[in-house]
């Protein structure tokens, strides 16, 4: 079997038990990056020959650490030394970091190797890049992790890093069919990370399998806990949520139909309304985001204007039109759902909510819309993105499975339990 069809576990493995090499690993994921990049259009940046140099480095004195050997994809918003990062902006065509962003730092010196830096939307906002949904081109990939998860997904790498703000992880990995973590807010480093807002960026990670988000979680946080234990039996919430008639009706009927299969297999499930709490969420959300973004990206807005898309300044100028009272009544409301929300963890581990309003929608001009997720990315919350299901054109749904904050590690465990469930026939 090609290595670039293996999970990023199972390439450690088999490196370190000697069945395989980092430079016959890496040569297969430029195999099919050669093959398939044209269509799919992943990466902003990539240098073959150094990709090959680093793994053959590798495979002569291979790392103790555990993700040795193993390729990954970077979104254009973290620094890595010497690589152009553009934070998916011609302002910045010409950047290259002169020192890795901590999360790199990290991953490297666990033996993980940077294969290249892969397409983000502009400023990892909402004007979509060059890259396309491996399941069908004619359809988004979502956005803003728009290439890590393409490539992921398109087997050209076995794990790639992302972020999200809004829905920049949740929607890619759902839209793409693969697993996607958005760690809780302030749980993983950002330093060297493009930052829009403090109050709801967060890093993650897009993979094939959960057992590749706990190793690379564990790396990510340094607590060492990266195997993962899928014998944990969570209580699970079901929660339509305030948008639910938004949703298609194939999701819906996916929705239900995962908690059926669920009860059938014996799992603790049980339908939960969601809280009044929660109907001021989304615009909170907007208020927070649009706001921190005017802040954090004000330079770009004042002397580089024709640079910047038009979506792009309407989303600053959204954000300088709304007052300080507005932004503390969104912080308020943000408050009073999570007081809310901490009684219902009492009694659940997760809650199981819609990732997205279905499949990807048809069309590149955009990235398919965030609802789904901004209450969560809100409430700073752990989620995972599940694949699960098909739509009505055949391409992947998902299902999103939200923990406690600062429980990423159970929240892995957890859901990589009901995975196993879901996946039994």
């Amino acid at each position: 079997m090609k290595s670039n069809l293996l999970s990023a576990t199972e390439i450690a493995k088999k490196i370190k038990s000697g069945q395989t090499t980092a430079s016959i690993v890496m040569q297969d994921c430029l195999a099919r990056i050669q093959e398939r990049e044209e269509l799919i259009g992943a990466f902003s940046f990539i240098d073959y020959d150094k990709a090959l140099e680093l793994a053959e480095l590798a495979a002569k004195k291979p790392s103790e650490g555990p993700l040795s050997g193993v390729p990954f994809a970077v979104k254009d918003i973290i620094d890595v030394e010497g690589y152009p990062i553009t934070q998916g902006s011609s302002i910045y065509q010409n950047r290259i970091p002169e020192k890795n962003a901590e999360c790199i730092k990290r991953l490297t010196e666990a033996g993980a190797i940077p294969i290249g830096i892969t397409v983000s939307t502009e400023f990892a906002c909402f004007t979509p890049g060059k890259t396309v949904n491996p399941h069908n081109p004619a359809h988004t990939p979502g956005g803003s992790s728009s290439g890590s998860a393409a490539a992921v997904a398109d087997k050209m790498v076995p794990f790639g890093l992302g972020s999200q703000t809004a829905a920049s992880l949740v929607r890619p990995g759902s839209y793409c069919g693969i697993f996607a973590y958005k760690s809780s807010n302030g749980y993983l480093s950002l330093d060297g990370v493009l930052g829009l807002s403090s109050n709801l960026d967060s890093l993650g990670v897009l993979a094939r399998a959960p057992d590749d988000l706990q190793l690379a979680r564990s790396v990510l946080s340094g607590d060492q806990q990266n195997s993962i234990n899928s014998e944990v039996k969570p209580r699970i919430a079901f929660m339509k949520g305030p948008h639910w008639d938004e949703l298609s009706e194939n999701a819906k009927a996916n929705f239900e139909k995962g908690f059926a299969l669920l009860k059938e297999k014996g799992a603790q499930v049980k339908y939960v309304d969601h809280p009044k709490e929660f109907n001021l969420l989304t615009e909170a959300h907007k208020t927070i985001m649009t706001k921190d973004i005017s802040h954090s990206r004000r330079f770009e807005y004042e002397n580089c204007r024709s640079q910047l898309s038009d979506k792009f300044i309407e989303l600053v100028e959204e954000g300088l039109a709304k007052t300080d009272e507005d932004y503390m009544e969104a912080l308020s409301a943000r408050e009073r759902g999570l007081r809310v929300l901490s009684l219902m963890y009492n009694f659940y581990d997760v809650i199981i909510a819609p990732a997205t309003s279905g499949e990807a929608p048809k069309g590149l001009m955009a990235t398919g819309d965030p609802l789904y997720s901004r209450d969560w990315t809100l409430l700073q919350l752990p989620a995972v993105s599940m694949p699960f299901g098909k739509g009505k054109t055949n391409l992947p749904l998902s299902l999103q499975i939200i923990g406690w904050y600062g429980k990423d590690h159970d929240l892995i465990d957890y859901s990589a339990s009901i995975n196993d469930l879901l996946s039994e026939e």
